[in-house]
Formats: C-alpha cells, sequence, structure tokens
C-alpha cells in the first residue's frame, strides 16, 4: 500500500470514530430537546416534536453509517467503502436541506412562538398548560407580569423561583415574557444544530471523496496481483 492509501485509511477510520461520536452527541441533544418540549405539546399547534425526533434519526444514522466506514476502512473492504461513500452523500445532501430549512425559519421564529404562547395564554382551557410551560422555561405570562392584569388577582406562582407562603408572586421578582425567553430558546438550539449540521456536512463531503479513493486503491491493487 502506498503511503498516500495508508495514511487515507487511518484518517478514515478515526474520522468515522469522531463521526460516531458526533452522531451520538446528536442523538443526546435530540432527546434533551424532546423531554423539553414534552412542556409545550398541549400549547403548540403543530407537530413540534418532529424537530427533535428528525435529529435523533439522523444522529443514530450517522452513528451507524461511521461504524460501517471505520469497519470498511481498517478491513480495506472495497463493498462496504462504496456503501459508505454512497451514504454519506445521501446523509450530506438530507443535512444541506435541514440546514436550509432551519436557518430559514429562525427568522420568524418569535412571531410564530409568540402566536402559539399567545393563543395558548387566552385559552382557559389550556391555562393549567400554559403554567407548566412557565415552570419549565422559568418565564411568565406572554409578555411579562402585565399579562396578568385583569386575569387573576394576583401572579401565579410560576411566575418566580420564590413564591410566597399564599402561593402568589410579587411583580418585582417576576421572570420575562414568555414569548421572548421561548423565542431565544428556539433561536439557541436552532443555531447549536444548524452549525452543527454544517460543519458534519464539511467533513462528510471529505470522507467520501476518501472513501471513494480507497475504495480505488483497493481495486487497483487488487488487479496488479
Amino acid at each position: 500500500m502506498c503511503l498516500a492509501a495508508f495514511v487515507v485509511k487511518y484518517v478514515l477510520f478515526f474520522a468515522n470514530a469522531v463521526f460516531a461520536l458526533a452522531g451520538l452527541g446528536l442523538l443526546g441533544v435530540g432527546i434533551a430537546v424532546l423531554v423539553q418540549f414534552s412542556d409545550l405539546v398541549e400549547i403548540v399547534p403543530v407537530a413540534i416534536n418532529s424537530i427533535p425526533i428528525a435529529v435523533v434519526v439522523v444522529g443514530a444514522v450517522v452513528f451507524l453509517i461511521s461504524v460501517f466506514g471505520c469497519c470498511g476502512a481498517i478491513r480495506e473492504s472495497r463493498c462496504l467503502l462504496i456503501m459508505y461513500s454512497v451514504c454519506m452523500m445521501i446523509l450530506a445532501a438530507v443535512k444541506i436541506y435541514l440546514a436550509v430549512v432551519i436557518f430559514q425559519n429562525l427568522s420568524d421564529i418569535y412571531n410564530v412562538v409568540e402566536g402559539w404562547i399567545r393563543d395558548a395564554f387566552d385559552n382557559t382551557n389550556l391555562r393549567e398548560a400554559f403554567h407548566v410551560v412557565e415552570a419549565a422555561f422559568q418565564c411568565c405570562g406572554v409578555s411579562g407580569p402585565g399579562s396578568y392584569d385583569g386575569v387573576y388577582p394576583a401572579l401565579p406562582p410560576t411566575c418566580c423561583a420564590d413564591p410566597t407562603d399564599a402561593g402568589t408572586c410579587a411583580a418585582a421578582d417576576a421572570f420575562g415574557g414568555c414569548a421572548n425567553i421561548v423565542a431565544n430558546w428556539f433561536n439557541t438550539f436552532g443555531d447549536i444544530v444548524g452549525i452543527v449540521l454544517i460543519t458534519v456536512i464539511v467533513v462528510e463531503l471529505v470522507a467520501m471523496i476518501f472513501g471513494l479513493f480507497l475504495s480505488n486503491r483497493i481495486t487497483n491493487r487488487k488487479r496488479s496481483f
């Protein structure tokens, strides 16, 4: 084996070990967000769980394909390397689409979230679910404690970290509005996932080229014997 093929072989192996860890990282982030989203399911009118579920699926697929890449590189299996390269190309295309969708929707996230939060706040049947969201995100009302003017005689205990013995909350100690806090949370989550996706896309394209190069070298070597 020439020096270039030797280097590519082990770079591909170690790169896929990193991919496997990145896949596990995406899996962990998706599961954590899925748990957090459970508090929003009752008040959000769309299938919001589909976002973290998609991240979990992508993370699991990246992990499995990375295992193929590791095995194909270390065993010098042409079949596994070609399968790995094709899968990497497909995954990169899917991630490019996901990254574009995420960044396109981040600009409108505040207006969308404010609409969800306001509709839930105005719906008396969802008031208890809204209080669960307040406790989970440490926020108060739609835009702050003023949202409860004329609604309750006093602020609910979910509006602050240390409610009084009577189960109420002082306006001076209240959290900020849920619309802004939840929207910022979505923005942070979207930025993190988008940056991770772009980074993984670039590395995956390089790994795909390496996989095809190593596969071609293995084929040429077999033909020379």
